[in-house]
């Protein structure tokens, strides 16, 4: 019986050579070192655009958020001298030494104005009190606001103070209802006035305000 084997053997007529394009896929394993150069090259220069671009932006920010910072102090302090100088009342009181002071006075040292004030009915700012006294003072390039809840007071009356804004200058004017013209604050109450705060970066920044009478 004759033994057929069975076993599969190349055939070298069948074996093709590799082509050239394998030969040459198969010697690059990497990147070459131009290509790595140019690569770095184009990282380093999409990387400084990247940070020009960042610190633009921060640039921005920081000079964006001081403004607005600003703006807000300056929109507070304007709402709370216009509810407080449209609430004055001709009400006297009594200082913490027993001595008399007028409704409405241009204060004493820093303090720029000091009155008496009466509180909303639907306010609960003051508690149970109805009337509050105020005072603005200027100090060390700030405007600050001082509030009794007791008007009559004595030494051991608190008050609440608080910083309103940072201005470099702070100039009141009254208008003279008998010349009908804006005069320098005296200590009588006038008709109107016209407050006006020199502001770094802002100039000077006028608003009038019409008293009661």
């Amino acid at each position: 019986m004759m033994n057929v084997d069975y076993s599969l053997k190349a055939c070298p007529a069948r074996m093709k050579p590799p082509s050239r394009l394998a030969t040459q896929y198969s010697k690059q394993q990497g990147f070459t070192l131009l290509e790595i150069l140019i690569a770095l090259a184009i990282f380093a220069v999409m990387s400084m655009m990247a940070y020009a671009g960042l610190a633009a932006i921060l640039d921005a920010r920081a000079s964006t958020v001081p403004r607005a910072e600003q703006l807000a102090q300056l929109q507070t302090t304007l709402y709370l001298l216009n509810e407080d100088l449209s609430q004055i009342i001709n009400r006297p009181i009594r200082d913490e030494f027993g001595s008399t002071e007028a409704a409405f006075s241009i204060g004493r040292g820093n303090e720029l104005l000091v009155f008496t004030r009466s509180v909303p009915s639907w306010s609960t700012n003051a508690g149970d009190n109805s009337l509050l006294r105020v005072s603005y003072s200027l100090e060390k390039g700030a405007l600050y606001r001082r509030v009794w809840t007791m008007p009559d007071r004595t030494q051991q009356t608190e008050y609440r103070r608080r910083k309103m804004l940072t201005t470099q200058e702070v100039t009141i004017t009254g208008f003279n209802a008998k010349t009908l013209a804006w005069e320098p604050l005296r200590a009588e109450r006038p008709l109107a006035l016209d407050i006006s705060f020199k502001l770094e970066g802002l100039g000077t920044v006028h608003r009038e305000f019409l008293l009661p009478q």
